[in-house]
């Protein structure tokens, strides 16, 4: 077994849930489009790309994708910078939908069997067993995760929040 079972794929997606909450409370719609002044994305574009991923972990567990055609190509890897408040989803519903994928990315993996997570799957560009696919995604999620902390500063809150 290369990928942990579901409980730890469940606490590990809580432990990201909660820091990508606390990260982003308080922060306008505004303040998500705010750009670091190097090579970067605002809130608002990494929020909707970790959507774009948890979409796949959703497909792998048979549940209901949070985002249409449109909103996946919006925040998908290389699509352009959302700049302006116009460009992407508002942040307050990109939240909504985010504790939305929360839900149903839990529920699925208490439903998921041994053998499923162990069945060989597609995720983007990746082919493997579906329980390495969404630990992968997690550890991706993980890595955005982090800089939710720098472009919170940047919006002027100065805090530490972990």
């Amino acid at each position: 077994m290369n990928y942990p079972d579901a409980d730890t794929l469940i606490q590990k997606y809580k432990l990201t849930a909660y820091i990508i909450r606390r990260q982003t409370e308080g922060i306008t719609n505004e303040e998500s489009v705010l750009q670091p002044p190097v090579r970067g994305n605002c809130m608002n574009w990494i929020l909707g790309h970790i959507l774009n991923d948890r979409n796949l972990v959703l497909g792998l567990l048979g549940e209901k994708s949070v985002f249409n055609k449109t909103e996946t190509e919006r925040y998908q890897r290389e699509s352009d910078p959302v700049t302006r408040f116009e460009d992407g989803i508002p942040f307050d519903q990109l939240l909504e939908k985010f504790d939305l994928s929360q839900k149903r990315i839990v529920a699925g993996l208490r439903e998921i069997s041994s053998e499923r997570l162990a069945e060989i799957a597609e995720a983007g560009t990746r082919k493997e067993e579906v329980g390495a696919l969404i630990s992968f995604i997690h550890w991706h999620e993980t890595y955005h995760t982090g800089q939710f902390e720098l472009l919170r500063q940047l919006a002027g809150k100065n805090d530490k929040v972990i």
